[in-house]
């Protein structure tokens, strides 16, 4: 790093940091062993459980160890306690696991182990686990483990409360996406939402289908101008455009006028980057291609044909690494 003074270490000091790591990795590797061996004769007792606990710390992504920790609490602790002694356990065990997702929060063995506890847990209070998730997507917004995570909440709270959620997540989705457009989760989460709020109507935002899509264009819009080589946008605008939801709601002069307007749309952000950077944006390309591609099958227009085969010899050029996709698509994109 640039200004950072370099360390030099003698080689005595070198040997000690290497004999530390060796003492640390053979004492890993026996408590492994010790805790795999218990596992093996299923020994399920408190004794063992703190040493899955000393072996997760050491390596949360251990899903084995997980698997045997669960199995002490089914076999163990669920046979031999009251349910107030259960609902402790249980509340310390989502303590240890929001420990390890604070300094893990990318490792699926962790959320599964945090649903699995709140599965089995005696009292579950759905509203707080709600404001920790909120919390964590606060310190990682884009954490796709965490939206997941979210949704499974949110599906336990409208159970317990028969209280629809699905207008508020929309609102959190929008909170999130005007923070960080890049935030894919955040636009993957918004398409299972719309189908609810376009169904229940619970605003007059969400009471035409066709109004509502174009104002998510029209949203959509300056996301697009704002970072074009986001594929998030992209891929958004491509579930806007073929998603039934809508287009089962339209008729079909409305929808070529929509996927012409955004063609318009494609095209002139794609000459806008060609004169900023000297070349023609990917993302545009594709979907230049996606909207081309629907309109010829609605209108059978040779125009389009051309223009589909001209953009894909441009991507072949601009993204070699996915040179061998376009060249079938253009050798079969009008075989029937």
């Amino acid at each position: 790093m640039h200004n950072v003074k370099r360390q030099h270490f003698s080689e005595e000091v070198k040997k000690q940091r290497q004999a530390k790591d060796a003492l640390k990795i053979r004492n890993y590797r026996s408590l492994q062993d010790k805790v795999l061996n218990l596992k093996n004769e299923r020994v399920y007792s408190a004794d063992v459980f703190n040493l899955t606990t000393d072996l997760l710390q050491l390596n949360p992504e251990f899903y084995t160890i997980w698997n045997y920790r669960r199995d002490i609490i089914t076999n163990y602790y669920q046979k031999n306690s009251s349910e107030e002694d259960l609902a402790k356990l249980f509340d310390q065990e989502l303590g240890f696991i929001m420990m390890r997702l604070k300094e893990f929060p990318k490792v699926y063995w962790i959320w599964g182990h945090r649903v699995w506890t709140l599965e089995h847990h005696p009292r579950v209070n759905w509203k707080a686990e709600l404001m920790i998730v909120s919390k964590l997507l606060t310190m990682d917004s884009r954490n796709f483990h965490g939206w997941h995570y979210r949704r499974y909440v949110i599906s336990k709270l409208e159970e317990s409360t028969g209280e629809s959620y699905a207008l508020k997540e929309f609102d959190f989705t929008t909170e999130k996406i005007n923070k960080d457009f890049s935030n894919f989760s955040a636009w993957h989460n918004r398409t299972k939402l719309i189908p609810i709020l376009l169904e229940s109507k619970p605003t007059s935002q969400f009471e035409s289908s066709l109004g509502f899509l174009q104002q998510e264009l029209t949203y959509l819009k300056n996301a697009m101008y704002t970072d074009p080589q986001d594929q998030s946008v992209w891929i958004y605008l491509r579930w806007l455009l073929t998603s039934d939801i809508f287009i089962e709601k339209l008729d079909r002069k409305t929808y070529i006028e929509i996927l012409n307007q955004e063609l318009t749309n494609v095209k002139e952000l794609n000459q806008l980057e060609k004169e900023d950077n000297g070349v023609e944006n990917n993302w545009c390309l594709k979907s230049i291609v996606t909207i081309e591609t629907i309109l010829n099958k609605i209108e059978n227009n040779p125009t389009y044909k051309t223009e589909i085969e001209e953009s894909l010899v441009k991507l072949i050029d601009i993204d070699p690494l996915r040179k061998n996709r376009y060249t079938y698509l253009s050798e079969n994109y009008f075989e029937n």
